[in-house]
């Protein structure tokens, strides 16, 4: 069964604070646990108040499902944030 991990960074905008940054975090991740059958979590940029970087862990029967899930994780973020995607490795 194949596995992949999918590291991100995001640069958002018009943030003031790590507070309102956190918050915003955090949203993205229950949202992508919840719409994908995924892992994340928030692996490094904690005290950027400009950049969110992801790790994204998948599994499934084959690689392509996972190429597509990557994809449309990819434009789920994109769609329904403010931010700007500014790194993406995939790693198998």
């Amino acid at each position: 069964m194949p596995a992949s991990y999918l590291e991100i960074t995001l640069r958002i905008f018009g943030i003031k604070s790590l507070k309102e940054k956190r918050s915003i975090v955090k949203r993205l991740i229950n949202d992508l646990r919840s719409n994908f059958n995924i892992s994340v979590v928030e692996i490094a940029d904690q005290d950027s108040k400009d950049f969110i970087t992801l790790g994204v862990s998948l599994v499934s029967i084959n690689k392509s499902q996972i190429y597509k899930s990557i994809e449309s994780i990819v434009e789920y973020i994109e769609r329904y944030y403010t931010v700007e995607n500014v790194y993406k490795e995939v790693y198998d």
